[in-house]
């Protein structure tokens, strides 16, 4: 069997079964209602208006603090994978009958957006919709308005260096809620479900391509992958702008972030 066909059968052991007309996953809506019965609020005093302020303002207001940074970082953080869903949606690329593995794949999108809103309602906070950083948009039209073949090592740098984004938010969540025990295992999990996710279409992507799109891909997330960050800044301020450099200047370590998820990651190639 083929590591594209393994990734289908995982995604079906993973995700149950698509409904595009509801946009959901059946074991997706199983792990939600779980959640809901057994629901995790935090003690921490937040200010909500500013919250809600920061949201639509391009950067952040002076003196913030980790928390709230964080808070913000984590609303924002799905904006550019929810324009893009919606995009390819309007343009017909994603749709009931489309490949099994891209129509999981436009669903997880959407319940990450869910997990991040659930990550801030931890704190009672709300999460509308709102739209991405100018580079993410033009991004994201570029990879809908042209042909797979063309973008695909495109397509897989932006998911290299969300998982890195992704990995290092739920990093720093767990340990800027470490106090509350409950809160920091929540956070880690809800990331971890978006992490896993965002593993097993890079390392899809990467069965898609041959030896010298996978160095384009690798070439191209080295490239972009600290300027998509850059686009964040609440994302900058709280992860520095050093650790984020390191991180992204390293060898994406695709086998040995799978092996930290055992059931919830599976890389149907290395880059």
């Amino acid at each position: 069997m083929t590591g594209g066909a393994r990734y289908r059968a995982f995604l079906v052991e993973r995700d149950g079964v698509p409904d595009m007309a509801r946009r959901t996953l059946s074991r997706r809506e199983a792990l939600f209602y779980r959640l809901a019965r057994d629901p995790v609020r935090s003690r921490a005093r937040v200010d909500r208006e500013a919250f809600v302020r920061n949201l639509s303002r391009r950067r952040p207001e002076a003196g913030l603090g980790e928390r709230m940074l964080f808070l913000l970082a984590t609303a924002k953080a799905n904006q550019a994978e929810r324009f893009g869903v919606g995009l390819a949606e309007a343009y017909g690329r994603v749709h009931a009958l489309s490949d099994p593995v891209r129509v999981h794949i436009a669903l997880q999108e959407v319940y990450h957006t869910r997990i991040l809103g659930d990550v801030c309602a931890i704190f009672d906070l709300p999460v509308p919709p709102v739209p991405p950083p100018l580079v993410a948009r033009l991004i994201v039209r570029t990879l809908v308005a042209t042909p797979e073949r063309w973008h695909l090592p495109l397509t897989g740098a932006c998911e290299m260096a969300g998982c890195i984004l992704f990995a290092m938010l739920g990093e720093r969540g767990t340990t800027l809620f470490a106090d509350e025990p409950a809160v920091a295992r929540r956070i880690r999990a809800l990331f971890d479900e978006i992490l896993g996710d965002e593993l097993g279409h890079v390392g899809y992507i990467a069965s898609e391509l041959g030896p010298r799109k996978r160095a384009l891909m690798r070439g191209l997330y080295r490239l972009l992958g600290p300027r998509l960050a850059a686009a964040m800044p609440e994302v900058v301020q709280l992860l520095g702008r050093r650790d984020i450099t390191r991180r992204f200047a390293a060898p994406f370590p695709l086998g040995a972030m799978v092996a930290a998820l055992p059931g919830r990651a599976f890389a149907a190639a290395l880059v």
